[in-house]
């Protein structure tokens, strides 16, 4: 597809093909000005190392990474030995749509928990581990629990279920870690600040590309113990990147003014918009609760065509005719209208 036939569309494909925020791309252009020190040494890093730690109010190991699942996979490399193994979601993304980045680099089996609307509970998690941990040494020996927040249908976990989580980790010995990917919508939907979700897990992969940034992720490692060699690792996973402060630039950039609050807060208004437009149609179907800024729903097979060539968007489910809408924090009102119309047009 070329450029401006994608353009031609409203785009709810996903919020990773939205611009960068222009104070984003403003603050990559100011860091570029000169010399600085390189792998992490220089002040915009520093600085915002300190401020994570400000933020979250914990002792914090900031890495920075270019992707997602680079921070996912340096995250649970540092938790887990190649004989231990990750319980996550049968929808995760580490599971189903890293290409086995885990299994690959790291060693470590993948555990799939029955979700329920995108979310995991200490039942269902329990079971897999204890059918798991049954054969001994002949099986692989569970050591961490990933959850995605928001997860992968947008769903939120409350405080109390991450709460409820954290106890169960703790009685069962495994860390916690959260794929943060889209983490400042969930904060939004909960009205919660960033530091209430992340007080209870041991690594956090925060997002950024997902809310305005151009090529910034960040691992931040609460554990203690992973803390130690970190760097090294770092290093050894071809992540480190030598001119971190345009990674770091961007989210100090983010954090800015609570920047990142309300990039996440018009991405979920929209999504909640264009929620009650689908509603309203009688042969669509939602699939999902609608609290962030991901929208699934059912349509007739014979409307996917003419959706998709207004409309940039996945086919999540082809066997159910279910289609996910994803909005940004660039989704206009403009945008919202278009969609109305086209959902109009639809008989």
């Amino acid at each position: 597809m070329n450029r401006n036939t994608y353009n031609q569309k409203v785009c709810l494909s996903s919020d990773n093909s939205s611009p960068v925020h222009p104070s984003v791309i403003q603050a990559i252009v100011e860091a570029n000005d000169g010399h600085a020190p390189s792998y992490g040494d220089d002040f915009w890093t520093k600085e915002l190392e300190g401020h994570f730690e400000e933020t979250f109010g914990r002792k914090v190991k900031t890495l920075l990474v270019p992707s997602g699942t680079g921070s996912n996979v340096l995250g649970l490399k540092l938790a887990c030995k190649r004989h231990e193994s990750v319980l996550c979601s049968d929808m995760a993304h580490i599971l189903t749509a890293e290409s086995g980045a885990l299994e690959s680099v790291v060693g470590a089996k993948l555990i799939a928990v029955p979700s329920e609307k995108g979310k995991v509970y200490p039942e269902a998690i329990l079971k897999k581990l204890r059918q798991e941990t049954f054969a001994g040494k002949h099986a692989t020996s569970p050591r961490v629990l990933s959850i995605t927040q928001s997860t992968e249908v947008g769903t939120v976990y409350t405080l109390d279920e991450i709460r409820e989580i954290r106890k169960f980790c703790d009685r069962e010995e495994l860390l916690l870690h959260m794929d943060g990917s889209r983490l400042y919508n969930a904060a939004v939907y909960l009205n919660s600040p960033l530091n209430e979700m992340a007080k209870y897990v041991d690594f956090l992969s925060l997002g950024g590309t997902k809310n305005g940034l151009a090529f910034a992720e960040a691992l931040l490692i609460f554990h203690k113990e992973a803390q130690k060699g970190c760097e090294h690792q770092h290093k050894q996973s071809l992540l480190l990147v030598s001119k971190m402060r345009y990674l770091a630039a961007q989210y100090l950039a983010l954090f800015k003014n609570n920047l990142w609050e309300d990039l996440a807060s018009l991405a979920n208004n929209r999504a909640k918009e264009l929620g009650a437009i689908i509603q309203a149609n009688p042969r669509f179907q939602i699939t999902a609760p609608i609290e962030t800024n991901q929208i699934f729903f059912t349509t007739p097979r014979e409307w996917i065509p003419y959706i998709q060539e207004n409309i940039a968007c996945y086919v999540w489910n082809d066997e159910t005719a279910e289609i996910r809408f994803v909005t940004s924090w660039n989704t206009s009102q403009n945008d919202v209208e278009k969609v109305r119309q086209i959902i109009q047009e639809l008989k």
